[in-house]
């Protein structure tokens, strides 16, 4: 996926002509991950790391120069960290306050230069300070208890000064003085939940406000403090994030050698598990001139395309010619079904299941001769030892390597110095291919496991002690887990993710008194990006909830399909639920820098 790279509204944060830009733009920082995106007027998104998670950000020209740039207050140390925004690097203050405390960023005196200060809102207290050393020169009342405060410079006089919102009656408060009194200016603007926020967003001189609504994920900017329906908005798709803003169009960084900070996205879904019901679908489709599965991954594709590297996960063998097909319990699938996957952006399959030898020897080179056939990459079985090697791609100037393995193949038994035919989980050797893609110039290596026990939410021991062992290792920096046929949860292991289960993505089960949930799957979008010392890590998963429409086999964005107007009655209560469903399959372990791509309205 190419990660929110979002389309404003610019019509009212168009630039004068001939005027140099010094507009206000916003950035929304993801407080579970303490990523910075600047969401810029040309649809452009700058995006970058500073702090930690649960600090809370603050944006100001902390050196005087004209730039802002990122600062964040660890009040449970009671330091913030400003950003140096020649060199990126944190300078460390003191900066006593109480968790409850806002933290606020702004010019009080006309300098030039961003100093910081505290707002009580348990007590509608203000405290602002003219340097940033510790210590306070300013301090009055503004304001009652529950009052939101922001900064702006509100009259032009070039001095920022406080604001306020009243989220019990949507008013907005504005004081042109730094002393104790009631609001020089007030108006109607946002709900109860908005996060509000102030920028000269047209560039006229004049401070106005702008709220993210979390509940609706989008960005409402004014452009005049006055009772008004806003000028422009734009989506952003992140419930928690926190909005500030600042002027950046004056800084223009150094570029980076061609050999550092590269990144990809990857996204990887659920099980393909092919029933006759979904083949017979897609002879329908076809007019009975073969099968044509591309009407099922219709709705699904424009995502999986967008992400630089996708992956499939395919648990049944195909037929080359798609004859002498078959479903449960050995498999045997239509060839077409290689070439929807292709056509809807997959780069490659994992192929390593526990029906992988249905059709025995025959069948894998049948399937791997289909996969090439479609232009699809694979990994998890061979044709030969010259191809039981790890599977390495080029993806944007990165070298990734894929394994994949599973847990066993349902009783049957891969010929005597046949084992190339399919891997079979054993840690011991996935720890050496692992070593081995990275022997031979992996620099990030994704791991595929088919494993667990079907239709179980929660990990088992074994899926627990095999991803504690697997990422321990150095060689290894993502699981993606497949097989249980119900979503699982996302979880880490360090600072490395391991996705348990992204349940089926096509298939013909559906929820019943034990399979709950069949119907629900995972496409998972995760951000790579290298490090300073070289290395690659995930920072921070999205992923889209899917579910399979009965009857079509429409594989359904969840959220996307509830927020369409024409879906029918039934089909939004079915969605709903499995929207529900998965949140809480998902979201069981509780971990940080996981969340949806989009939400239902």
């Amino acid at each position: 996926m190419k990660h929110r790279f979002l389309v404003l509204l610019v019509a009212a944060m168009m630039l004068a002509p001939g005027v140099v830009s010094s507009a206000d733009e916003p950035v929304f920082v993801d407080p579970d991950t303490a990523r910075w995106q600047v969401e810029h007027a040309d649809g452009t998104v700058d995006t970058f790391y500073f702090g930690l998670p649960g600090d809370i950000p603050m944006f100001g020209d902390w050196d005087c120069d004209g730039i802002d740039s990122a600062g964040m207050w660890r009040a449970d140390t009671g330091f913030m960290y400003l950003q140096d925004d020649a060199t990126g690097v944190a300078q460390e203050r003191l900066f006593l306050g109480d968790p409850k405390h806002i933290p606020l960023a702004g010019d009080w005196d006309g300098d030039g230069c961003d100093t910081v200060g505290l707002y009580d809102p348990t007590r509608g207290e203000v405290w602002l300070t003219d340097d940033l050393d510790p210590g306070f020169e300013r301090n009055y009342f503004f304001g009652i208890p529950g009052d939101k405060a922001f900064v702006g410079d509100f009259d032009e006089d070039g001095i920022d000064e406080i604001g306020l919102h009243r989220e019990s009656s949507g008013l907005v408060y504005l004081r042109m003085r730094h002393s104790t009194g009631i609001a020089d200016s007030e108006f109607w603007y946002g709900v109860g939940g908005d996060r509000i926020v102030s920028g000269d967003w047209d560039q006229d001189g004049d401070d106005t406000v702008a709220v993210f609504r979390p509940s609706a994920q989008r960005f409402y900017i004014l452009n005049a403090n006055a009772t008004a329906f806003a000028d422009a908005s734009f989506p952003y798709f992140l419930p928690r994030a926190i909005p500030v803003s600042g002027s950046f169009q004056e800084y223009v960084p150094p570029e980076p050698p061609e050999d550092q900070f590269r990144t990809f996205t990857l996204a990887a879904s659920g099980d393909f598990l092919i029933h006759s019901a979904v083949y017979q679908a897609a002879s329908a489709y076809a007019g009975g001139n073969g099968f044509d599965f591309s009407p099922m991954l219709e709705p699904i594709a424009p995502i999986v395309s967008a992400a630089d590297f996708a992956i499939c996960h395919l648990e049944v063998p195909l037929s080359p010619d798609s004859t002498n097909l078959s479903s449960y319990p050995q498999f045997h699938s239509p060839a077409e079904l290689a070439d929807a996957i292709a056509g809807a952006g997959y780069d490659s399959c994992s192929v390593a299941s526990n029906h992988t030898i249905d059709k025995g020897e025959t069948g894998v080179r049948n399937t791997l001769g289909v996969l090439d056939a479609a232009g699809l990459q694979h990994a998890g079985a061979a044709r030969g030892p010259e191809e039981d090697v790890p599977s390495l791609y080029d993806i944007n100037g990165v070298t990734v390597g894929h394994l994949s393995y599973t847990y066993g193949l349902n009783g049957l038994v891969v010929p005597p110095g046949k084992g190339y035919l399919v891997n079979v989980t054993g840690t011991d050797q996935i720890l050496a291919d692992a070593a081995a893609a990275r022997e031979a110039g992996a620099e990030f290596v994704v791991v595929s496991m088919h494993w667990g026990v079907e239709y179980t939410v929660d990990p088992t021991s074994t899926q627990r002690q095999q991803a504690e062992t697997i990422l321990s290792s150095p060689d290894v920096d993502l699981i993606l887990g497949h097989h249980a046929h119900v979503i699982q949860p996302i979880g880490k292991v360090g600072t490395e993710f391991v996705v348990y289960g992204m349940g089926n993505f096509l298939s013909n089960q559906r929820s019943g008194n034990v399979r709950v949930g069949t119907e629900d799957g995972l496409l998972v979008q995760a951000t790579v990006w290298e490090q300073p010392d070289g290395t690659f890590s995930v920072s921070y998963i999205d992923y889209t909830p899917t579910y399979v429409e009965a009857g079509t086999f429409r594989i359904l964005p969840v959220a996307a399909t509830l927020n369409d107007p024409s879906t029918s009655s039934g089909l939004a209560a079915a969605l709903r639920t499995s929207w529900d469903r998965t949140q809480d399959r998902v979201n069981r372990l509780g971990t940080r820098g996981v969340e949806p791509t989009s939400i239902p309205q």
